[in-house]
């Protein structure tokens, strides 16, 4: 698919919005650029003047380790209007976003049980501060095939939970 770039500076603040908001913990203002950028939907320049503006109008804040965040009217900003970003956009931002997500604080539940039928439900989930980030039920007919299951979903829940993302997102 053809990169369609944004133009409109309210667009990309959104954008920019959107990205931190789905990483979800704060970022380096490098990091930030890297990912607005990956997907070619912003210039650098729009980035900055964007940026800037995001920054001036306290929709982002920078920490006390010198990372940006999201603050509480960025958040409600990004909440109401990113019904109006286009899907196309919305993808763009979650592509990028996936690139970033760190699972250091995510932590898997597993959970094998077997049912009446002799076969074997595996619930696993991906969990970070509280939420559910990720819950499945998936039935085996076999024991070997639930823990082979669930030791795959252990040892790399990242890229379960970006494929599945990918996957089901259309992105």
């Amino acid at each position: 698919m053809a990169v369609i770039p944004l133009t409109d500076p309210g667009d990309i603040k959104l954008y920019i919005l959107c990205i931190m908001q789905k990483v979800g913990y704060p970022l380096s203002y490098s990091d930030i650029n890297d990912l607005a950028l990956y997907e070619g939907v912003i210039s650098n320049m729009n980035f900055i003047e964007a940026f800037d503006a995001l920054e001036n109008d306290n929709l982002i804040r920078k920490d006390e380790s010198g990372n940006y965040a999201v603050t509480e009217d960025g958040e409600f900003i990004e909440k109401t209007l990113k019904s109006e970003l286009s899907g196309y956009i919305h993808d763009r931002s979650l592509r990028a976003a996936l690139k970033r997500i760190s699972f250091r604080d995510v932590k898997t539940e597993i959970k094998i049980t077997e049912l009446e039928d002799k076969t074997y439900r595996v619930d696993m989930s991906l969990i970070r501060k509280k939420m559910k980030l990720l819950h499945m039920e998936l039935t085996f007919d076999t024991m070997y095939q639930a823990k082979k299951a669930a030791g795959a979903f252990s040892d790399d829940p990242e890229l379960i939970y970006t494929r599945l993302i990918s996957l089901l997102g259309g992105v």
